[in-house]
């Protein structure tokens, strides 16, 4: 029994080393991030098998966790899929004479933003990582009226109890003309929102919400229609409308979300 168990563990040391380097090998995929080609992107814990049924059956839109991570650049599928978005929609050109505010900051795309120099850029999180972030409330947003051009806020708002508040301070603090990123998971099978106070412990929200820190499950019809009803003008970008699906598949992004990009008329 001891031998086996020796056995055992000495297969799994190597597997340790091999599979990264067979990973590396391959051409199947590619970082849209970092140019890097593999034969498969790390998976979030154990990809769609950790995924709770609750959130299978409500078919949310949401992160790829089959497909989550570069193993190169470490950069996240809805990192990623940004880059794709902002790149075929030429986004990236109005950056350098913008005003930016970007929630809980992904590395990758915060490394490009500040590449483009903005006219100014403002990386913000309720719980900073370190000293580049500032501190700030999507609830209580301490700027004045009309001071960015481009919002971006990737997958937090099923984060924020309040997001409605959050959202009419987006809208606050939005320039006339200005876009706002509003990336997050969304069900297009349920007519409301689903959320309940009740629901309280993380192991309960990881099943009926998908993650133990998120507060709700989105509906796609009430989201876009508070949006609407806070005075945003949708601008929904289909990604089968630039991306297919062998586009998605090299790229590890989530063919079937969009990007939920806003207007402040």
């Amino acid at each position: 029994m001891n031998g086996l168990k020796a056995l055992k563990k000495g297969i799994t040391r190597i597997n340790k080393f091999i599979f990264p380097y067979l990973n590396e090998l391959g051409h199947e995929r590619k970082c849209f991030v970092c140019n890097k080609t593999f034969y498969r992107f790390a998976k979030y814990k154990n990809g769609q098998k950790s995924t709770s049924p609750f959130i299978k059956h409500l078919n949310v839109v949401g992160s790829d966790p089959d497909n989550f991570k570069c193993i190169y650049c470490g950069s996240s599928d809805r990192e990623r899929h940004l880059f794709m978005f902002f790149t075929e929609l030429n986004l990236w050109d109005s950056v350098s004479s913008s005003s930016v505010l970007h929630f809980a900051p992904e590395r990758e795309l915060s490394m490009k933003l500040e590449s483009l120099k903005p006219s100014e850029y403002i990386k913000a999180d309720l719980f900073p990582k370190d000293e580049s972030i500032m501190k700030l409330d999507a609830t209580r947003i301490f700027f004045e009226d009309f001071r960015f051009d481009l919002i971006i806020c990737n997958h937090v708002l099923e984060h924020i109890p309040d997001y409605f508040t959050a959202l009419k301070e987006l809208y606050r603090v939005l320039k006339t003309g200005g876009k706002a990123i509003l990336q997050t998971p969304y069900s297009k099978l349920i007519s409301n929102n689903f959320e309940d106070a009740n629901i309280s412990t993380e192991d309960q929200r990881l099943f009926f919400y998908g993650q133990r820190n998120h507060v709700r499950v989105f509906s796609q019809d009430q989201l876009f229609r508070d949006l609407e009803l806070v005075g945003f003008r949708l601008n929904i970008v289909a990604n089968d409308s630039i991306f297919n699906e062998v586009d998605c598949h090299y790229y590890g992004v989530n063919r079937v979300e969009d990007l939920v990009m806003v207007i402040k008329d």
